[in-house]
């Protein structure tokens, strides 16, 4: 038989043998000694080309039920980024930097992938993007387990068109605790375990298959506290097709490392409690999210500065009071009331004066006298400063030994005292990043705070307090701050 013949009965004999094996998994075995016995689930498959019938569910998204994790707080995000309307949710865990920096490297990826050629995402493409588009994306990155000292997070992107294409990619990050150490799924196997898994999920043995053809990499894995493991992974032949398999606890046993027996022993014990970070300085991206925040000038007052602390918790929004040392001597408790509340709070002087008429002593005694009322009041002195009227030149920026926040939107809220005026000023210049500028001592402008921040919540803003937007962005002492630098 000449070699073109040849060539064509090993192919058959592979395609025959192929089918064989494909047979044998689905009546129960897999024909192949020595290897793990896998329980292949009913699966249904997102393909990346054109269906008559809508997308169907995948088994994944069954293993997508969110679990609460001790410090986790959710996230959303609705933007229009180049041709896709992006629906994102996840979940940071309070005080698990290294977590949440993965989550914001992983959600910015792909972001900045599905922006058009030649630029990035932008915050501003999450603002008042509700219209649908032709191509709808859902990003999620939520924990599935908590228990223990492990906290296992499911990364999952899922497109789809209008004319019925669609995609699916997912992924599990294990993160211990008490550590914050990150592991991928993958390394809950032993490396000479994959092959025989990647085998299964393509239906073809490893020792037949053709030598061209890419596994597909084994990324999305979940232990149950039983034992068993359940493996999501993509399919050759075209990129988003997925597939789901799951080994029994016996057979998983055989496949696991020892990192994955060390999970499989955290997901029965009690999940360990950790101590929470104030509200002001919990972890929020602001090159995810648009972020504004809103500044509050001259308080505390015993009666207006405890109605906006009511406004603000009933929108879960986030602020930053610059109190005055005397109208913080004179209202210690309103002044607790806000630290308690988990407000972030700065150095506004003493007396109020312009910093820049003042000599120099005179200027550090304002911030003195300052920090120590507040100190007294409140039980921490302030890491920041606002000089009245944003009066402040060399001389006093080297004096006040503090980052200088100044704003980036001037509500003028004192001087029109109607809120008919500066609510729509503030509306119309603010932006992504950007430092507002009010006072809390006014009655007029706690009459304005729910209908500005409704419609600033309502166009996609996330209210931050000024640490949590300028995070990431050291605060240099001497320096002068008024909205948080753009994505470099």
């Amino acid at each position: 038989m000449g070699r073109t013949g040849g060539s064509v009965a090993a192919a058959c004999l592979r395609i025959f043998l192929a089918a064989i094996c494909v047979v044998a998994l689905i009546c129960g075995g897999d024909g192949t000694s020595g290897a793990p016995y896998v329980t292949m689930r009913p699966h249904e498959r997102v393909s990346s080309q054109p269906q008559a019938e809508p997308l169907p569910t995948l088994v994944s998204d069954m293993l997508d039920r969110a679990v609460g994790a001790p410090g986790g707080y959710p996230m959303t995000l609705t933007a229009h980024v180049g041709d896709h309307r992006v629906n994102a949710s996840w979940t940071y865990i309070d005080g698990l930097p290294g977590l949440n920096m993965q989550v914001d490297s992983w959600l910015l990826g792909v972001l900045d992938a599905a922006a058009p050629a030649g630029s990035r995402y932008r915050p501003a493409m999450a603002l008042n993007a509700l219209q649908p588009l032709n191509q709808e994306m859902t990003v999620s990155a939520a924990p599935v387990q908590a228990a223990g000292t492990i906290v296992v997070v499911r990364e999952k992107v899922k497109s789809s068109g209008t004319n019925g294409t669609g995609s699916v990619r997912s992924a599990t990050v294990y993160v211990d605790t008490v550590t914050g150490q990150l592991r991928s799924g993958a390394e809950l196997l032993r490396p000479e375990s994959v092959p025989g898994i990647q085998s299964r999920i393509t239906g073809v043995p490893a020792d037949i298959a053709a030598p061209s053809q890419q596994e597909p990499p084994v990324t999305d894995l979940l232990l149950s506290p039983s034992g068993e493991l359940t493996v999501t992974a993509e399919l050759p032949g075209g990129p988003g097709r997925q597939v789901s398999m799951t080994m029994s606890a016996g057979d998983a046993r055989a496949a696991l490392s020892d990192y994955g027996r060390h999970v499989l022993g955290q997901l029965n014990a009690a999940a360990v409690p950790r101590p929470a970070t104030a509200p002001a300085l919990r972890h929020v991206n602001c090159d995810i999210v648009p972020c504004a925040a809103l500044t509050y000038d001259d308080g505390p007052d015993a009666r207006t500065t405890p109605q906006l602390l009511a406004i603000l918790a009933e929108r879960k929004a986030q602020a930053t009071f610059f109190m005055t040392g005397s109208n913080t001597a004179a209202n210690p408790s309103i002044a607790k009331q806000v630290a308690d509340a988990g407000y972030a709070i700065g150095n506004h002087t003493y007396s109020h004066p312009y910093l820049t008429k003042l000599p120099i002593p005179a200027v550090k005694k304002e911030i003195e006298r300052t920090d120590a009322a507040i100190l007294a009041a409140t039980g921490s002195t302030p890491a920041m400063m606002r000089p009245p009227y944003g009066a402040a030149d060399a001389a006093v920026q080297g004096a006040v030994g503090k980052p200088l926040i100044i704003w980036a939107v001037d509500s003028l809220d004192w001087q029109s005292k109607n809120p008919a005026a500066f609510v729509p000023k503030v509306l119309k210049e603010i932006t992504p990043g950007a430092v507002v500028l009010m006072h809390d001592v006014q009655p007029t402008t706690i009459a304005g705070q729910q209908e500005l921040i409704s419609t600033l919540q309502g166009q996609g803003y996330r209210l931050v307090s000024v640490p949590q937007l300028f995070e990431g962005t050291p605060l240099i002492p001497g320096h002068v701050y008024r909205s948080r630098p753009a994505r470099p």
